[in-house]
């Protein structure tokens, strides 16, 4: 029997289809970004902010301990300044890796809530029917792909400076913890003070404890 002309039309291969856009199929629903995790942008803020306060906080201290450690830098430094000292640069570095995690925060919820307004617009796109595509409509396409590549990229640098800074803070916490465990730092501290300016602990409390220029800079201006 002869082949009916659909039969035919069909041997020459199908046209190719446009491919799904992501989330793609009825209904039409923008993607929910908020979860379990999200963090409101006023709470960002407002620890932020609670956050410089405890940080100047810190710097006051820093200044009275500096004074009483150069009064004796030239003696043997008590034991009771160095566990202070210590204990300063430690808190002032947990107070500066949250900060530096909610600005994560902040950029991560940002470029997220972008991805699924890119996401919604192309599905919206991708459904209408190929007769209905105009020029425009292509080309929009192209550029909502691009950005979307562009968010995913993005976000996962973010996620490799997460690790990177994990792993330095580490790096950190196991050079402040070998310093104070350190059986010979008495000794040699003893020794080193009897030496006029061998003895520096405020050299190393500024290179162990600098706070970065945040201070009254918001999320947006540090990303």
């Amino acid at each position: 029997p002869a082949a009916s002309p659909s039969i035919k039309k069909a041997s020459k291969g199908p046209k190719p289809a446009r491919p799904p856009a992501p989330g793609h199929g009825f209904p039409l629903i923008k993607r929910k970004v908020q979860s379990d995790q999200y963090v409101p942008v006023e709470n960002i803020y407002g620890e932020m902010d609670s956050i410089e306060q405890q940080l100047d906080e810190l710097e006051h201290r820093g200044v009275e301990l500096e004074r009483k450690l150069r009064s004796i830098e030239n003696d043997v430094p008590e034991d009771g300044l160095l566990v202070d000292w210590f204990k300063l640069i430690h808190e002032k570095h947990m107070l500066v890796r949250r900060e530096s995690e909610l600005i994560y925060i902040f950029k991560q919820q940002n470029l997220e809530q972008r991805q699924a307004d890119v996401e919604y617009e192309l599905r919206c796109l991708l459904n209408k029917p190929d007769k209905d595509w105009t020029d425009d409509d292509r080309i929009r396409e192209k550029v909502l792909m691009e950005e979307l590549v562009t968010i995913i990229e993005q976000r996962n640098a973010i996620v490799n400076s997460l690790d990177e800074d994990r792993q330095r803070e580490e790096e950190e916490d196991k050079m402040l913890e070998a310093m104070i465990k350190k059986k010979e730092f008495r000794k040699d501290s003893e020794a080193d003070s009897k030496k006029k300016g061998k003895f520096k602990p405020m050299k190393v409390l500024k290179l162990l404890g600098n706070k970065p220029d945040s201070k009254n800079r918001s999320p947006k201006e540090k990303s």
